[in-house]
């Protein structure tokens, strides 16, 4: 007599304990991995809550295997991609998925949901209105240029009708900006920032808009003219905090690389100290943290020697600030950065050759080497460095 076949061990398994084994699971892939092994695992996850987001993957880009690193659960997995993305340039991020990609160095852009497949065309074009004096009167000289994408940012989900766009560029212009269903065209600004190192959006204390990080250490604050007409074309203003020169006591030779990072309501600036020599490979060697503090006479960049309670995860146009205390495997004063220090244009356009990208941990003031769950510790771009990713 044949002997009636065995249910599947997962179907033994109590609803009680899949509960509890399922709470103990942070990443998102491995939850959609644990509903994917069969209906009643899928049953006992509907009833558990949704985990604590904000901590970000680590996207690996390749034409071949993409993958991602995930912290939660010190593994990096396989990512299937959306049609369109394998194979860009990753140039941004938004929370919810979204990246924003460059087919080639010219055109092609677009912001895309990696986990949707939602996808927001962006233009490839530059539209640069200069005043012109005539002989007959002032007139205003319209031209459109090419564009090479440097970092794109976001204000909101690039499919909100509030969102607006802003792009490091290398054009006629280093920064413009765009809005969906305003034109076909990004539109350059004036004054024309000094040379760029980082680009967020941020609601301050004083002014909300795309802060704009200058290698001299000043910030520029860009936002829409307040009460233009909604179906005119976007047209932006520039202020400034007016912030007060810090001094530099730091070799000469060492190369500083900036970034902006939004804390606890407060704007910081973090500064990559590098050495500067040709002769030898570039080496991180410090970092430094500052906080933007206002005063009724301007603001000036406050050094904090503590992260106290919190990592940052840096790469331009989409550092991060995040409390460990939300997330077990974090430890406090924790730097995690992508070596972005030499993607520069020329870099830009010849992404596809093969480049070496360092990543690295820092805490306390010194280089982890070890551990760290599995933290990647290169990776060779065959189309795009790496980048934070929020799912």
């Amino acid at each position: 007599m044949a002997r009636s076949p065995r249910p599947p061990w997962s179907d033994g398994l109590p609803p009680e304990l899949l509960g509890v084994i399922f709470e103990q699971l942070n990443c998102l892939a491995d939850r959609a991995c644990f509903a994917a092994v069969c209906r009643p695992w899928r049953t006992a996850a509907a009833f558990v809550d949704a985990p604590q987001r904000g901590l970000p993957w680590l996207l690996l880009p390749s034409r071949d295997a993409p993958s991602f690193f995930s912290l939660h659960s010190g593994a990096t997995r396989h990512l299937t991609l959306p049609e369109g993305v394998r194979g860009a340039r990753l140039c941004g991020a938004h929370d919810g998925g979204w990246v924003a990609v460059a087919v080639d160095p010219w055109r092609g852009f677009a912001a895309v949901n990696l986990f949707t497949g939602v996808r927001v065309t962006l233009p490839e074009k530059l539209r640069l209105e200069v005043p012109y004096a005539h002989g007959y009167g002032p007139v205003t000289v319209t031209s459109h240029h090419p564009m090479l994408v440097r970092t794109i940012v976001f204000s909101a989900p690039p499919t909100s009708p509030d969102c607006i766009t802003a792009a490091h560029v290398s054009s006629a212009s280093n920064i413009a900006f765009w809005q969906p269903g305003m034109s076909r065209h990004w539109i350059a600004s004036r004054p024309e920032p000094d040379v760029i190192q980082d680009i967020i959006y941020y609601s301050g204390e004083e002014k909300q808009g795309f802060h704009v990080l200058t290698s001299r250490e000043d910030v520029l604050v860009f936002a829409p003219r307040a009460g233009r007409d909604p179906n005119a074309l976007l047209e932006m203003t520039c202020a400034s905090y007016q912030l007060r020169r810090r001094a530099n006591h730091l070799p000469a030779s060492f190369i500083a690389t900036r970034y902006l990072v939004e804390s606890r309501g407060k704007l910081l600036m973090v500064v990559r100290h590098c050495t500067g020599n040709p002769r030898v490979r570039r080496r991180t060697r410090m970092f430094r943290v500052f906080e933007m503090s206002l005063l009724p006479t301007g603001a000036y960049w406050l050094e904090i020697h503590e992260l106290s309670g919190r990592a940052l995860f840096l790469r331009r146009g989409c550092s991060r600030a995040v409390e460990v205390s939300q997330f077990k495997m974090l430890k406090e004063d924790t730097i995690y950065f992508l070596d972005d220090a030499n993607v520069d244009m020329c870099d830009s356009m010849v992404m596809n050759n093969g480049s070496r990208y360092n990543m690295g941990i820092y805490r306390d003031g010194k280089k982890i080497r070890a551990g760290s769950r599995q933290f990647p510790r290169g990776f060779t771009a065959g189309c795009s460095p790496p980048i934070w990713l929020v799912p």
